[in-house]
């Protein structure tokens, strides 16, 4: 309990005792002025009521139960799903008001904190609180506190056999946008997996239509495949060409997240979901185009590693990171990464009020293409630094 909250119930019991005297003074008053024996009753009725109510609420709240739940462990963001809490006494007399607390982290949104009920003659009495879910990512509710007021609403007294402080843990779905093809980022990732698919002679030898050793090329035009581009040769001519006689071979580039560990509000949440579901929305047009990636997350300081090879391996990461916690990590890089040999692309949750991380990892791979957030405020920390819209456009950070 917070000290303002503290500070807000304590004045509510002064309250509620001094509106209680000055009833007694009201009966004082009608005693001596008015009637005395009239006025001895109406004290005598109050000074009773007092003593009946503390002495009942404390012998029903003996009887009464609290259990909640969710009717739903994992949902989608913006989904709606409901906290069931059931209130259930032996005894047959009425309770006075009962006041439940509901707390829940930041992905989650609710209409209200506190919930109040009564049972009277029902002995089972079940309350639901709807909940939607705001943010992506691993969320909790609970009830922090119960409470029962006495009949007069002077005192009130924290239930013991209650669900405080039991957390239900919920799984928040990232969505997956559908965004069509953005060339100018391939050819840039293309680049940086490092594949030999220049224009000059390889180990391979491919006769051209000239019958000399060599591959063919012609100018892209709309409707080719946009597997069949080489990048590498498009870069240096400035004009998107594509190779005639060789099927293009995969990609095979390397992804990995940095998402430290950061106070959570509506610009962090919203950084990160931005990030997340940008990410996958470069799997998905990766895979599309024939692409397999390799992509490396952190969980409670533990490299993982997925392989991405069709729109299977896509939603898995879905239901992944449909349960992911932000964590700052000791070694910013994956170590597994240093021994592949080449240069990754980071995806990065930092913002501009805290950037450590991503600083950490430019200095450790000076030439990385960085990924951020437009709203996150990072400012260009490398060369190559691109930034996700909330359209889910990639754009270079100029």
């Amino acid at each position: 309990m917070t000290q303002k909250t503290k500070t807000s119930s304590v004045y509510q019991t002064i309250s509620a005792f001094a509106s209680y005297l000055g009833c007694i003074g009201i009966a004082l008053a009608v005693m001596y002025l008015l009637n005395g024996t009239f006025g001895i009753l109406i004290a005598t009725a109050l000074g009773c009521a007092f003593f009946v109510s503390v002495a009942v609420t404390l012998i029903v709240m003996r009887s009464v139960r609290t259990e909640f739940k969710l009717d739903k462990t994992s949902v989608s963001k913006g989904e709606e799903l409901n906290c069931v809490i059931t209130i259930s006494k032996k005894l047959m007399i009425p309770t006075p008001i009962i006041e439940l607390h509901i707390a829940c982290t930041p992905q989650l949104s609710k209409e209200t904190d506190i919930c109040r009920v009564s049972l009277a003659g029902q002995n089972i009495n079940t309350i639901k609180i709807p909940l939607t879910a705001k943010y992506s990512g691993a969320a909790e509710v609970c009830i922090n506190k119960v409470l029962i007021s006495d009949y007069l609403g002077i005192f009130r007294f924290r239930l013991k056999k209650a669900a405080e402080n039991t957390v239900m843990k919920l799984s928040v779905y990232p969505n997956i946008p559908d965004v069509p093809v953005q060339t100018d980022f391939l050819k840039t990732a293309v680049l940086f997996s490092d594949n030999d698919d220049d224009e000059e002679e390889t180990d391979e030898t491919a006769m051209g239509q000239t019958g000399q050793p060599g591959y063919d090329y012609r100018e892209y035009y709309p409707g080719d495949s946009i597997k069949r581009i080489n990048w590498k040769l498009s870069s240096k001519r400035d004009i998107y060409m594509i190779r005639l006689d060789e099927k293009v071979t995969e990609s095979g580039q390397i992804f990995f997240l940095d998402s430290p560990k950061l106070s959570e509000n509506d610009l962090t949440l919203s950084v990160h979901d931005n990030v997340i579901e940008g990410m996958l929305a470069v799997f998905t047009m990766l895979v599309r185009e024939g692409k397999e990636t390799t992509f490396f997350f952190a969980k409670k300081d533990i490299w993982y590693k997925v392989d991405i090879r069709n729109l299977s391996d896509i939603y898995t990461l879905q239901e992944m990171l449909s349960s992911f916690e932000p964590c700052t990590v000791k070694n910013a890089v994956p170590p597994e990464i240093v021994s592949i040999g080449k240069t990754p692309i980071c995806f990065t949750t930092a913002t501009s009020d805290f950037p450590d991380s991503a600083a950490q990892i430019v200095s450790e791979i000076p030439g990385i293409l960085m990924i951020s957030a437009v709203s996150s405020g990072l400012s260009k920390l490398t060369s190559e630094m691109w930034v996700i819209s909330d359209d889910f456009e990639l754009k270079k950070q100029s």
